[in-house]
């Protein structure tokens, strides 16, 4: 599995080491990353895995306006599925290309296919490891894959 940032293939604890010795890694690399309605457990996992690259992660209320959407290279956004699906479908109309994840707790077939149906990029279920966060983002987001894995 291909990784973000100029830390491809490297452990947490190297990372570490790397970044204790000056080394921050690509920072033009960095995406903007909102995090939507995401139970707080979710949210910090998501945040926990994309730290390590240093993206801007921002977590909002599910009622966001659009235009505090505008800017995100990337949603990954959870809660009801009436409510990310509303939010889905608002996106879709503004920014067609936006690379949007549904994430969930309990996955449901009827939830999957609604959420591709209206768009979503990609539908997840949590727990999930590290690296499939950093699959979604290089499947969503080519540009910012490392230069080692490209």
């Amino acid at each position: 599995m291909l990784c973000l940032g100029s830390f491809h293939g490297q452990t947490p604890q190297e990372i570490s080491k790397l970044r204790d010795n000056g080394f921050e890694g690509d920072k033009t690399r960095m995406a903007s990353v909102l995090l939507i309605g995401l139970e707080q457990a979710i949210a910090a996992q998501i945040s926990r895995a994309l730290a390590v690259e240093r993206h801007r992660i921002e977590q909002k209320n599910p009622n966001i306006g659009l235009r505090e959407i505008m800017d995100a290279d990337i949603v990954f956004a959870g809660g009801e599925p009436s409510q990310y699906l509303s939010l889905l479908r608002r996106v879709r109309e503004e920014r067609p290309g936006l690379p949007f994840v549904v994430v969930t707790r309990i996955p449901e077939t009827k939830d999957w296919l609604d959420a591709l149906e209206a768009g979503a990029t990609d539908y997840c279920a949590s727990p999930f490891e590290t690296r499939q966060i950093h699959w979604l983002m290089e499947a969503a987001l080519p540009q910012h894959r490392s230069v080692a894995a490209a």
